[in-house]
């Protein structure tokens, strides 16, 4: 097990191997006090002091830990954990807002996942300070902004992990209640998958990682696809069973005693009868031409935003080797090669030197 014994001023590299670990008693968590025993030698690859522990034993729960726990317990009194307030997202969002930093990897991780699932979602990005003293207002003020524009129909907050004390804005009470209060839907992503904060509890959905928050704001574009024709197979099945209830009650009508008397009763129920047919059959196929253009315009729309098709119209995208898209000039390097991928396929390109436009 490794971990760092920290303070105010300093902090020392822990290791305390398998053999020992069997005899705590207790689990040891982030921001707890711990009475340790142990040897301090030097790690030589580092040139740092570690101490190599022996023994530990719990010295009272930490300052953070305390902080944490006393404000889990007062917003969970005041209800702002409940299921019942929490919003639903809306299954097909069009523009999602995220606030985080701008240079994090959070926010490159979840552009990448949205270009390559839903690249038919719009983005907006309010920059934020994600650690330190200000963050939590930051983040605040971040959520009030996107909150007031009509058009956002989510919000992501959060960030790549970290120490307890590199996330604990987003433990701070200010911000549990900017949460809260958000008239849109909130997605929290902070850290990893065991990294729980109080944003967790009080957002409407909590995401594990950043990635995992871009996976289920949205679906993809072969979810999307499936939708359409699963309407459309329900769309045809009504119409066939509306026609076969039609031309049923058609053939009980017929068997009726009126209709066994002399031909020329016969003949003017056959009239009135070609007659209910012929208005059916043109219901049905205005009803079915309705359907169909809007179905039609939907696909066009999905089709109009499909990376692919933008280029096979003759655009091009330039990826670094390691995946990411360049999208200014200076992302590459003179000399430094990447993959250029056309509607046709793909090519391998060189950076010879920089031009001014």
């Amino acid at each position: 097990m490794y971990f760092t014994l920290k303070d105010k001023t300093a902090e020392l590299r822990c290791v305390m191997f398998r053999g020992m670990n069997r005899n705590i008693q207790f689990k040891p968590e982030d921001g707890m006090d711990v009475l340790l025993q142990g040897k301090v030698t030097v790690y030589e690859m580092r040139g740092q002091y570690q101490l190599i522990v022996e023994t530990m034993e719990p010295a009272g729960i930490g300052t953070l830990f305390l902080a944490f726990e006393a404000l889990k317990k007062q917003l969970q009194s005041e209800g702002l954990f409940e299921l019942s307030i929490k919003k639903l997202l809306p299954k097909y969002p069009r523009k999602i807002g995220i606030v985080t930093s701008q240079s994090g990897a959070a926010i490159s991780d979840m552009v990448n996942i949205f270009q390559r699932r839903a690249p038919y979602i719009e983005l907006m990005l309010r920059p934020a300070v994600v650690q330190g003293e200000e963050a939590a207002r930051d983040i605040v003020n971040g959520i009030k902004q996107l909150d007031r524009i009509k058009s956002i129909d989510i919000i992501i907050i959060g960030r790549g992990g970290g120490s307890i004390e590199d996330l604990w804005p987003f433990n701070d009470e200010l911000l549990a209640r900017a949460i809260s209060r958000c008239k849109t839907p909130i997605i929290s992503a902070v850290g990893h998958e065991t990294d729980v904060t109080i944003s967790d509890m009080v957002s409407d959905v909590r995401a594990p990682t950043p990635s995992a928050a871009a996976e289920i704001s949205a679906p993809s574009f072969s979810e999307l696809n499936k939708i359409i024709s699963n309407n459309l197979d329900q769309l045809y099945n009504l119409i066939d069973l509306q026609l076969k209830r039609q031309w049923q009650s058609l053939d009980r009508l017929s068997d009726r005693h009126e209709f066994q008397r002399p031909n020329t009763i016969i003949e003017r129920h056959r009239e009135v009868e070609k007659k209910l047919g012929h208005r059916l059959s043109l219901s049905l196929k205005h009803i079915i031409s309705i359907k169909k253009t809007n179905i039609e315009g939907l696909v066009k729309e999905i089709n109009a935003l499909n990376p692919v098709h933008v280029l096979e119209r003759g655009y091009s995208i330039a990826f670094k080797r390691e995946g990411q898209i360049v999208r200014k000039e200076d992302d590459l390097k003179v000399g430094e090669s990447f993959v250029l991928k056309t509607g046709k396929g793909e090519m391998e390109a060189e950076k010879k030197q920089s031009l001014s436009i």
